[in-house]
C-alpha cells in the first residue's frame, strides 16, 4: 500500500517534470532557429537546424538526469521535515541553544566548572532564525529542517541567477544549478537542522547582488550585509564568497569598489563580533574560535579525494580545465569562478578536522555547480557542447549512483527506525534526574529538558587540556543520572571519540547496561 501510494504521488510530478522539459526543449530549437511554428524546420535545410536540434537533445538528457536528482532531493527532504526525532549528532545542540535563547539565556559560557558542558560551536545567526518558532510551536526538529532545506533551494537559484548575470546564458545558468542538489553532500546534508545550509543560501544571495549590480553603492551595502550574515551563520563563510565578490569587483568595476565593498564587510564583521563578545562576557570568542581547534587527520581529507575522483571526475575535471584555461580565453566569469573555486578549496581541506562531516564540503559543491555551468556558458561550437552536456549527464546519473548506494541510506535507514526510537524517546521521558546522551541528545529538548554535556565538543577540549573533566567524573561516581545513552558503530569504536576513557570507565563502574535499541547502549544506574 505505501508503494503504490508513493507511486500514485511521484507518477503524476515525473510526467509533470519531463511534459516540462520536453515544452522548453522544443522552445529552445525553436529560438535557436528563428522559427514560429514547429513545422518550418522541416522545410529548412538540416544544416540549418540539425546541430541545434542535437545540442537541444543533449540538453534534454541532462535534464532528466538532473529532474531524477532533484526528485530524490525533495523526497528525501520532505521526509526528514516530517520526522519528529534527530537524525544527526549536531542537531541537538542547536535545538537546544534555541530553546534556551527563546527564555534569554546565554548560549555562549565561558566557564565550565559547573553544567551545562556545551559548546555553542557556530555564530547565532540560525539559532535566532528558530527562536520564534520555539516561542510559537515549542522545541521540535521540523522548523530548522525546512529552513534549510529552503536555503539549499535558494542557493540552487541563486547560482543560476549568478551564471545568468556573468555568462548571459540561460542553458549554462540550468544545467549548473541543478547540479548542486544532485551532489551526493548536499542531498545529504541539506535535510539537517544544521547551520550550513543557511550560510550557504545568504553567501549566493550576496554574490548575486554583486554580480548582478556591480558596483552600484546599494550593491555593496547589501551584499556586505549578505555575506556577513552568512559568516555569522557558519565562521568558514568568510573565505570564499568574500574573496571572490572583492575580485570580481575588482576586475569588473575598479580598486575603489573592491576597498570600499572590504571596508564595510570588515566594519560589519567587527561591530557584530564586538556587541557579541561583550555580550556574552568573551563567552562568543571562546565558543566559535578557542574550541573549534580539533586535533586534524589528512586520512579524512584523502577518503574524500578518493570518492571524488572515482564519482566526480568531470567535475574535478570541468574545474580544473575551467581554472587553468579560461583566462586564456579572455572569459569574464572567469574572475568570479576562479576564486570562488580557490577558496572553496582551502575550506574543503578543513575536512581533515576530528569530527568532521560532508558538510565541509558545500562550498565546493557549490563551485562544482558555477565551473561547470561557466565552462558550458564557454563552449560555441556545437559539437563541444553536446559532449560537454552529455559528460554532465552521465556526471549526473554516477552522483544519483553514489547518493542511493550511500549517503541517501544513511538519513532513510535512520528514519525507518522511528518506532524503536520510539522507546529510546520514552526511556528519556521517564529518567529520573538528569540524562546523559550522545547521538540522541537530541531527545532531551524535545523532552523539555536541558542538555548536561556535548560529549564529542567536551571530550576534545578535556583531550586539549582546556577543560577540567573531575566535575562529569564526580557527577557519574555519585550516580546522578538517571539514564545515561551511548552509541555504538558495529565497525567502529565512535563512543571513544565522544567520551574520554575516563568518562566511559565511570559509566561501567558505576551503571548497568539495560538494555540496547537502535545501535543505542541505555545505563541505569547500578543498585
Amino acid at each position: 500500500m505505501v508503494s503504490l501510494c508513493r507511486f500514485a504521488i511521484l507518477f503524476p510530478l515525473r510526467s509533470l517534470e519531463i511534459g516540462v522539459v520536453l515544452i522548453d526543449t522544443m522552445r529552445m530549437i525553436m529560438r535557436m532557429t528563428r522559427t514560429h511554428n514547429p513545422l518550418d524546420l522541416l522545410r529548412q535545410s538540416p544544416r540549418t537546424w540539425l546541430p541545434q536540434f542535437i545540442v537541444a537533445l543533449a540538453l534534454l538528457v541532462v535534464l532528466l538526469a538532473e529532474a531524477r536528482a532533484a526528485l530524490l532531493f525533495l523526497t528525501q527532504d520532505g521526509r526528514a521535515v516530517s520526522f519528529p526525532y534527530p537524525l544527526d549528532y549536531g542537531e541537538g545542540p542547536l535545538l537546544d541553544q534555541a530553546v534556551r535563547l527563546s527564555r534569554f539565556e546565554n548560549i555562549y559560557h565561558a566557564n565550565f566548572v559547573l553544567p551545562p558542558f556545551v559548546i555553542t560551536n557556530y555564530p547565532p545567526l540560525l539559532v535566532v532564525a528558530q527562536t520564534p518558532f520555539v516561542w510559537l510551536f515549542g522545541p521540535a526538529f521540523w522548523y530548522g529542517r525546512a529552513i534549510s532545506m529552503l536555503s539549499v533551494i535558494a542557493a540552487a537559484v541563486f547560482v543560476a541567477l549568478t551564471l545568468h548575470a556573468i555568462t548571459r546564458e540561460r542553458l549554462a545558468a540550468v544545467v549548473g544549478a541543478l547540479l548542486l542538489p544532485a551532489i551526493p553532500y548536499v542531498l545529504f546534508w541539506a535535510p539537517l537542522c544544521r547551520v550550513d545550509s543557511l550560510a550557504l543560501g545568504l553567501s549566493w544571495a550576496g554574490l548575486w547582488v554583486i554580480t548582478r549590480w556591480t558596483g552600484r553603492p546599494r550593491a555593496l551595502v547589501t551584499a556586505a550585509l549578505l555575506l556577513a550574515a552568512a559568516a555569522f551563520t557558519r565562521q568558514s563563510y568568510a573565505l570564499a564568497a568574500p574573496f571572490a565578490a572583492l575580485v570580481w569587483l575588482w576586475s569588473q568595476h575598479s580598486w575603489r569598489s573592491a576597498l570600499v565593498f572590504a571596508g564595510l564587510l570588515a566594519t560589519i564583521a567587527a561591530v557584530v563580533c564586538i556587541v557579541l563578545v561583550l555580550l556574552t562576557h568573551n563567552g562568543f570568542f571562546f565558543n566559535t574560535v578557542t574550541a573549534n581547534v580539533n586535533a586534524f587527520a589528512w586520512g579524512e581529507v584523502r577518503k574524500y579525494m578518493s570518492e571524488m575522483i572515482h564519482f566526480m571526475p568531470v567535475l574535478l575535471a570541468g574545474s580544473l580545465l575551467f581554472g587553468l584555461t579560461a583566462w586564456r580565453w579572455q572569459v569574464t566569469s572567469w574572475w568570479l569562478v576562479t576564486p570562488y573555486l580557490f577558496g572553496a578549496v582551502l575550506s574543503a581541506l578543513t575536512i581533515g578536522k576530528i569530527g568532521s562531516n560532508v558538510n565541509y564540503l558545500f562550498e565546493l559543491s557549490a563551485a562544482f555547480s558555477l565551473a561547470l555551468g561557466a565552462l558550458v556558458a564557454t563552449q560555441r561550437r556545437w559539437w563541444l557542447r553536446v559532449l560537454l552536456l552529455l559528460l554532465v549527464a552521465w556526471q549526473t546519473n554516477l552522483l544519483l549512483r553514489l547518493s542511493r548506494q550511500d549517503y541517501a541510506p544513511r538519513l532513510s535507514d535512520k528514519i525507518e527506525l522511528r518506532v524503536i526510537i520510539d522507546e529510546v524517546a520514552q526511556t528519556v521521558h521517564e529518567a529520573q534526574g538528569p540524562v546523559l546522551a550522545d547521538e540522541y541528545m537530541g531527545l532531551l529538548p524535545l523532552d523539555h529538558r536541558p542538555l548536561y554535556i556535548a560529549p564529542f565538543e567536551m571530550t576534545q577540549l578535556a583531550r586539549a587540556g582546556i577543560w577540567n573533566q573531575q566535575p562529569l567524573l564526580d557527577a557519574i561516581n555519585h550516580k546522578e543520572f538517571g539514564a545515561i545513552l551511548i552509541f555504538h558503530l558495529p565497525d567502529y569504536p565512535l563512543e571513544k571519540d565522544r567520551w574520554t576513557a575516563e568518562a566511559l570507565t565511570a559509566v561501567d563502574a558505576n551503571y548497568d547496561l539495560f538494555r540496547i535499541v537502535a545501535n543505542t547502549w541505555i545505563y541505569h544506574r547500578r543498585p
